[in-house]
């Protein structure tokens, strides 16, 4: 089975993001900035209203509330909008040819082999780490933090049909 498709920048940067939510690091890194800053922050600004500007604390202690709401509430999408960014910064950093363009992927007996214009890789099915199947791309994980992207915009519904069903046959996902 032979599958033709095309990795876009944008392809690169959802590949991030999905592998960030799913990173237990991550979502531990992510839940401590989401929760702990605003409690962090909530108690200057208690202390700070109440003292320095000598107010009732039910006001600024529902000042603190409604940062810390807002924080809590708009940090996911910031976080979101941060990753995008610094991933748009580290590939505009050097050359990523090999990344993006048109690539084919082909199951061979127990091997998985990607071509793009400058590479060409041969995945034996035993280096499949994981499979992740999202509503935008397909991602065959070979390490960690290493997958190769297939974009479902590229496969019609029998072809991706075929597709995951032949990955499950040859991998043990």
């Amino acid at each position: 089975m032979r599958i033709n498709f095309e990795i876009t920048k944008e392809d690169y940067i959802n590949f991030n993001l999905y592998h960030l939510e799913n990173s237990k690091s991550h979502k531990n890194t992510f839940n401590i900035l989401r929760y702990a800053i605003p409690i962090i922050f909530s108690v200057p600004i208690y202390f700070i209203g109440t003292s320095l500007f000598k107010q009732p604390s039910i006001y600024w202690i529902i000042v603190a509330l409604i940062f810390s709401t807002i924080w809590i509430l708009t940090y996911p999408k910031q976080y979101k909008k941060l990753i995008a960014k610094e991933t748009n910064k580290i590939l505009r950093e050097g050359d990523n040819s090999s990344i993006f363009g048109s690539k084919s992927l082909e199951i061979v007996d127990e091997t998985i082999v990607v071509k793009g214009e400058f590479t060409s890789e041969t995945v034996s099915v035993e280096s499949i780490k994981d499979i992740k199947i999202y509503d935008d791309m397909i991602l065959i994980y070979i390490s960690g933090f290493m997958a190769h992207i297939i974009p479902r915009r590229y496969l019609d519904e029998d072809i991706e049909k075929q597709f995951i069903e032949e990955l499950k046959r040859i991998s043990s996902f």
